[in-house]
């Protein structure tokens, strides 16, 4: 199960940016102990506010590593065969407390990074939806071909595509994969290129953003 319940970002990732502010805060706690630094005052109070800055990362993160830890504790107890009545349903009931817990400082924590600039927001501009919006009404397209009917050069329509492809809401298909391609006068020529078509979940996303907008009931 995902910690921190990302659509862009690996668990992997965001503890690697995690990891990244723990050991500057311990390089910055090194510095800070030689004599040198700690008597210079032209160097020591920005030190202290680095100290103070990284300190913030973690915190957060020795709350959430104890809050994952209790969780998985309780998980164990659960798993366990034998329990009354009253226990199952108090384990039950601290583990629904500590999962919450544990959502609202991965969140925390994700907005740290997001603050820091660590991580890019999981949110698509225009042109992004304009990619997406496309390709549900026009069906599966490629590279070049959008880049034309979208107003991009075909690089920046390939990392686009790369990255929606990314949160899940493109998926890749041959074009020997495809009845047809109906925009083009001769289809040979065209069924080597890769496709991208939306997924189930791209168009759950097109459609939320049709309801917030009124657009749909």
């Amino acid at each position: 199960m995902s910690v921190f319940d990302s659509r862009y970002y690996t668990d992997e990732e965001i503890w690697a940016q995690v990891e990244r502010f723990e050991k500057e805060r311990h390089l910055v706690q090194l510095e800070l102990a030689r004599p040198d630094i700690s008597t210079n005052p032209a160097i020591m109070p920005e030190l202290a506010r680095q100290l103070n800055d990284l300190e913030q990362f973690s915190l957060a993160a020795e709350e959430l590593r104890g809050c994952l830890n209790e969780l998985r504790i309780l998980e164990d107890m659960l798993a366990e065969e034998e329990h009354s009545d009253d226990d199952l349903a108090e384990l039950e009931a601290l583990h629904e407390e500590y999962a919450q817990r544990g959502a609202q400082k991965a969140a925390g924590m994700v907005k740290l990074l997001l603050e820091r600039g660590c991580l890019e927001k999981e949110v698509e501009d225009q042109t992004d939806l304009e990619i997406l919006k496309f390709i549900d009404y026009a069906g599966p397209e490629y590279a070049w071909r959008l880049g034309i009917n979208v107003g991009l050069d075909v690089a920046e329509a390939r990392r686009r595509l790369d990255v929606l492809l990314a949160k899940g809401f493109l998926e890749r298909v041959e074009g020997n994969m495809l009845d047809k391609y109906h925009r083009a006068k001769s289809w040979t020529k065209h069924m080597n290129h890769t496709y991208y078509r939306v997924t189930r979940e791209g168009r759950h996303y097109l459609r939320s953003l049709r309801c917030e907008a009124g657009d749909l009931p």
